[in-house]
């Protein structure tokens, strides 16, 4: 059916480019469908889905070119985080994936189900589930990162903003290219193999892949007590192999008509999986009331710092311990993924650009994390998921390209997709239950929640949208657009309850399986380019993201695990100039946006089953205004050298959020003060959005010197600084990342004739570690991210331990590439 429907899609915009345009223009100029690049040193960028100027482009976007890629060693989507200011990405576990930030504004929960509100896409296909962006990153052309809500011209609505990835297309001659690189701290062996060039004269392929596999960049400190369940793990933590291979095929048969196939099949297993305590306010003991039941059972090991640092202390888990754990009890994170495009374009003879892209996507996800991330006992529980996801996706778009005043666009998008997680929590049979055994008594705070849990969300997605826009040169210095984006889209869960992993699903019922919601998202520019040198522009914007259903935790039968849709409304106003006879850029930009239904995450206990919710609850309102600048100078009088600096002002507060749930023992003097729906409550209104600096300044320069004819000798450095921000909801000292700053540097040899490059880089030269995301729960006690009796005077957990999942500290990179048709 899946084959079926790809099929389908592309046939029908293939039909649609055959109707449209019945002859090829022979003379015609190449399509729009070609790959970012550089142009007599401008930036030429496909922010609107055509070849422009960044100079020109009315959006405010940051671009890394392929260089750039090469010198910060930038092999996944944490890498960009280091040359974009305002961009933040809190890592998390099992299927819930990469949580990404942009100017204040992202995803919080702690939820699978939840769509990204920034997408990222590549070659013309959009992922917005956080698993989906751990695929490895090579043989890219160029990055853009838009700023801003996205509603015309990356697929689905994007309230947050894009990453664009454009990869490499065979060039015109043969190349044949192989890199091999080690990195000192990981141990990770790198190699890929780029094959490509023409096959006739009309036909060119490309075959790019990678390989690599590393001992873990972290070191696991964590050893078992005898008799809880636990397995003392490896001594490294998050050992990963993976490989990606593409293929791509550019057919142009015609100078009107062109034809670009993308295939990737990706693999990655990491070893090791989960957050390890980056605070234990309280110790490491377990409380008094769980020692009665299990004396003598200590969760935190009692070596752990509980810093966000290089040290993990978490456990493995004995199978005998655990009915149905998988992987011999060593947590892991595996990863499946197949996705591509085709891309169909042709320019008539009247000027009129025709453009087909057919996507489809299929992932697997499988994990299995110690449920409370303990680091010497047994944990009390495990979760275990299985997530798959498969999209098929069609856009077709026609636009003008005249020479009068008018031009116009005109398109619409399909979407088709199913995504279905299996949840699996079990606890551990060596440990007592949370009633003392024969006497019915309850403890608080309750030790250990024996209370499993099993279920699968099954969503099916079916998204149509229309969208157009019209441009009016008023005069030849002035451009005023106006466009929308119609979309309609429904969603529905089918649920299931298990008796155990393996068994036969159940159907069980929501109050509200099935969400239909239809948006309206104009856009409004104004460009003004009195030179070729200066452009001012502003933007009136309004974004939109579905709501959907919670995911990471199991259905549960007259529960309602839906929420709403995110809507955003706002603009900027800003200005691009080249001084200085070129050789300074300066970019400016002013914005305000106002969010309605921002998408959060919210966690609590089920009072009529005692097992932990995670929800994603829409807060009432935010609003997010800031600065953003960039400048770039090359000195006219010192060849070679290129001097850069970008810095992001942001302010991003909750409005209105005023029913927040309580964090784990949050007492009433701590504000949790108030309730909602029976539950105890706290207010987060004026509160700071999570990962949402105030500043955000990345800054360096690179000096490529000659060596001889022959060779050129490059080096550079760069620093990225931030402000201080929250990694959750909340202002709760222990999850706030202070300000950092982290040092990179690069040097370099190569031959001018391409035939060889020697690297030698280092990224966090300083070795900072930090954090995107915390999460607040009982980890002495073991309740995993249970609201244990919120809302008292004094908390019966004390203060609740941080669960933090750092990035890496300093990494140093030896890489040699050689290019045999280059010699």
């Amino acid at each position: 059916m899946q084959i079926k429907t790809l099929m389908g899609l592309s046939a029908a915009g293939a039909l649609a480019l055959v109707i449209a345009a019945p002859a090829f223009a022979q003379d015609a100029a190449a399509p729009a469908a070609e790959g970012a690049y550089f142009d007599k040193g401008d930036i030429i960028v496909t922010a609107r889905k055509r070849q422009e100027s960044i100079l020109k482009v009315p959006v405010v976007e940051s671009v890394i070119t392929s260089e750039t890629i090469s010198k910060a060693a930038i092999t996944d989507v944490g890498g960009v985080t280091r040359n974009v200011p305002g961009l933040v990405i809190g890592g998390n576990v099992l299927t819930v994936g990469a949580q990404i930030s942009l100017r204040g504004v992202g995803t919080s929960t702690l939820d699978a189900g939840v769509d990204q509100s920034i997408s990222l896409n590549i070659d013309g296909l959009q992922f917005s589930q956080g698993a989906t962006y751990n695929v490895g990153l090579f043989d890219l052309a160029q990055i853009e990162v838009l700023k801003g809500p996205q509603a015309l011209f990356f697929g689905k609505n994007s309230p947050g903003g894009v990453i664009a990835m454009r990869t490499n297309d065979p060039g015109a001659e043969a190349e044949v290219a192989f890199t091999q690189s080690y990195e000192a701290y990981s141990h990770e062996k790198r190699s890929e193999l780029i094959l490509s060039g023409p096959v006739t004269d009309t036909l060119g392929l490309r075959f790019a892949g990678m390989y690599s596999d590393d001992d873990g960049y972290f070191f696991n400190k964590a050893t078992a007590q005898p008799g809880t369940g636990a397995v003392t793990p490896n001594s490294r933590f998050g050992r990963t192999e993976q490989y990606i291979l593409r293929g791509t095929a550019v057919w142009k048969p015609t100078a009107a008509f062109s034809a670009r196939l993308k295939v990737n099949h990706a693999y990655q297993k990491t070893d090791g999986a989960g957050s390890p305590l980056g605070n234990c306010p309280d110790g490491n003991a377990l409380p008094t009331s769980a020692q009665v039941l299990n004396p003598g059972v200590q969760l935190i090991n009692p070596n752990d710092t509980c810093r966000v640092d290089r040290d993990v202390y978490i456990v493995d888990l004995d199978p005998a311990a655990f009915a149905d754990v998988r992987n011999g009890g060593r947590t892991f994170m595996k990863t499946l993924q197949t996705f591509g495009t085709l891309e169909m374009a042709y320019r008539t003879d009247s000027n009129v650009s025709i453009t087909s892209t057919t996507g489809y996507f299929k992932t697997t996800v499988d994990g299995m994390i110690n449920g409370v991330n303990s680091g010497y006992a047994g944990p009390t529980l495990y979760a275990d998921n299985h997530f798959t996801r498969r999209d098929a996706t069609e856009e077709l778009r026609i636009e003008s390209d005249n020479s009068g005043p008018l031009n116009w666009l005109v398109g619409g998008y399909y979407q088709n997709a199913r995504v279905r997680n299996r949840v699996v929590v079990n606890g551990n049979n060596r440990y007592n239950t949370d009633i003392l055994a024969g006497l019915g008594i309850p403890v608080l705070p309750v030790p250990f929640v024996f209370a499993t849990f099993k279920g699968i969300n099954d969503v099916h997605i079916e998204s149509i949208s229309g969208f157009g826009q019209l441009r009016w040169k008023v005069v030849p210095e002035l451009e005023l657009t106006a466009g929308a984006r119609y979309t309609h889209e429904t969603r529905r869960d089918d649920t299931y309850s298990l008796a155990s992993m393996y068994a036969t699903p159940v159907p069980i019922t929501l109050p509200n399986p099935r969400l239909s919601s239809s948006n309206v998202s104009p856009e409004f520019t104004v460009t003004y380019t009195p030179t070729d040198d200066l452009t001012i522009f502003g933007a009136a914007k309004r974004g939109y993201k579905s709501g959907s259903f919670i995911l990471t935790s199991p259905p549960s039968v007259g529960t309602d695990n839906s929420f709403g849709d995110e809507k955003v409304t706002g603009g900027e106003v800003g200005f691009k100039a080249r001084v200085l006879d070129r050789a300074l850029n300066v970019n400016g930009a002013f914005y305000y946006y106002r969010y309605e239904g921002l998408q959060v995450g919210a966690n609590t206990i089920d009072p009529a089953t005692g097992n932990t919710v995670i929800k994603t609850v829409n807060a009432a309102s935010a609003k997010v205004y800031g600065v953003d600048f960039d400048m770039s100078y090359r000195p006219p009088t010192l060849d070679g050298l290129a001097l850069r600096l970008s810095v992001n002002w942001n302010r991003g507060r909750f409005e209105k959020f005023e029913n927040a749930t309580c964090d784990t023992g949050q007492t009433i003097s701590q504000g949790c003060n108030t309730t909602f729906a029976g539950a105890p409550a706290r207010d987060l209104s004026n509160t700071r959005l999570p990962r949402a600096a105030d500043w955000m300044i990345n800054g360096g320069f690179d000096y490529d010197l000659p060596i001889g004819a022959n060779h050129t000798l490059s080096f550079g450095s760069s620093v990225q600084y931030s402000s201080k921000y929250t990694t959750t909801l909340g202002n709760d000292v222990d999850t706030i990342q202070p300000a950092f700053a982290k040092w990179n540097a690069n040097l370099s040899v190569k031959a001018n004739s391409g035939a060889w490059d020697l690297a030698l880089i280092g990224n966090n030269l300083t070795d900072k570690y930090t954090t995107g995301n915390c999460t607040l729960f009982d980890a002495a006690g073991g309740n995993v991210l249970a609201i244990s009796a919120p809302g008292l005077a004094v908390s019966p957990i004390g203060r609740p331990e941080a669960a933090c999942i750092a990035d890496p500290g300093r990494q140093v990179y030896l890489r040699l590439t050689l290019r045999p048709t280059a010699f």
